[in-house]
């Protein structure tokens, strides 16, 4: 039986939706308001938690219980999209379980978080940005998701728990689709698509996919899918070392930090990983 599993999610568009040009490379467009939806559809984001099954036999059932306290049930999927859109939160939350806004706040801020905060050793953040600028020739030939998932097989390959069990968000209505996003997963896995690996053969298993309603770990990872997401939006980078602030960091993210695989403090291309690397220019 494999012990360690990593639970992966996605945040920001699957799609090339921005258009190539070297000027948006040179002279980047100023991130502000103005310019917010440009940065919105320019980055993809694959976060995934490496954990093993002892934490999450764990901290399962202390996730359950302290949404039965807020919500009255644990039938609850906590998603980002959802507790940041007031349509949304309102429609999956204040209406649905009778609490208001404060009470909501105060689960995510002192329950939700902390869970990741308390195993910062137990539970690791491994997350791949894609900077769609940077590709021109490739958009005809492969998608978004189809270049992150690749280097994230190839860098999953390189981490101690590289024998794990991989779980996506279920991103299909059909679970078994063969033609769309988990098909193309299951086939860049196998190698029956591959897009310039350097492994012969991956370690881990076939991957599974589940609905993130029904998975506590698929939820939290949406959690940190999105707060990257957000880190690039905003602020375009994130620093190298764990302990570097000169870049400025989204509010929540502070939060994780310390959930960042990383060596010697170090999280670029352990924890985080561009793609393509901030100091190239490929693939044009």
């Amino acid at each position: 039986m494999n012990n360690n599993f990593l639970f992966i999610d996605d945040s920001g568009s699957k799609d090339w939706e921005t258009p190539f040009s070297n000027d948006f490379i040179n002279n980047p467009p100023t991130r502000n308001t103005t310019n917010l939806n440009y940065w919105r559809r320019n980055y993809f984001v694959l976060a995934g938690l490496h954990i093993t099954s002892q934490t999450i036999k764990e901290l399962n059932p202390l996730i359950n219980k302290a949404k039965i306290k807020c919500f009255g049930t644990k039938h609850v999927e906590i998603k980002s999209d959802w507790l940041r859109n007031p349509y949304r939160r309102k429609k999956h939350y204040l209406d649905v379980f009778d609490i208001n806004d404060i009470k909501l706040k105060k689960f995510i801020e002192d329950k939700w978080y902390n869970f990741m905060e308390k195993y910062a050793k137990s539970i690791q953040i491994q997350a791949f940005v894609l900077d769609k600028r940077y590709y021109k020739k490739n958009r005809d030939n492969f998608t978004p998701l189809q270049i992150l998932t690749q280097v994230l097989f190839d860098r999953v390959e390189l981490h101690p728990h590289k024998n794990c069990v991989i779980v996506f968000d279920q991103m299909d209505s059909e679970i078994k689709s063969t033609n769309h996003n988990q098909g193309q997963i299951l086939k860049i896995s196998s190698k029956e698509i591959d897009l310039g690996s350097f492994h012969k053969k991956f370690s881990h298993t076939t991957p599974r996919f589940e609905k993130s309603k029904n998975s506590n770990f698929l939820q939290l990872a949406d959690t940190v899918a999105y707060n990257v997401y957000r880190q690039f939006v905003n602020y375009g980078d994130l620093n190298d070392y764990l302990g570097s602030k000169s870049t400025e960091r989204y509010s929540y993210l502070n939060k994780l930090i310390n959930n960042f695989y990383n060596k010697d403090g170090k999280i670029t291309g352990y924890g985080i990983v561009r793609v393509p690397k901030a100091t190239k220019n490929p693939l044009k």
